[in-house]
């Protein structure tokens, strides 16, 4: 049973380690403004939107040229 405490003690003090080190690199982290982060949310989706609307044109276009060699 000596040998079992031993081993449990060494995986607390790793989770222990691995707890404080992340809490350290969370402090690292420099989080964006609220404005920024609206702005660069919307730039997503608008390129999100304009990239389908392309994609989707080239779908049909492409359809329509198989359909067309096809009959």
């Amino acid at each position: 049973m000596g040998q079992n405490e031993k081993t449990a003690e060494k995986k607390q003090g790793k989770f222990k380690t691995w707890f404080q080190g992340l809490k350290s690199e969370f402090s690292k982290i420099v989080w964006t403004d609220r404005d920024t982060l609206i702005k660069q949310t919307i730039v997503v989706l608008v390129i999100t939107i304009i990239l389908a609307v392309i994609i989707s044109i080239m779908d049909v276009g492409i359809l329509q040229c198989i359909n067309l060699l096809i009959d």
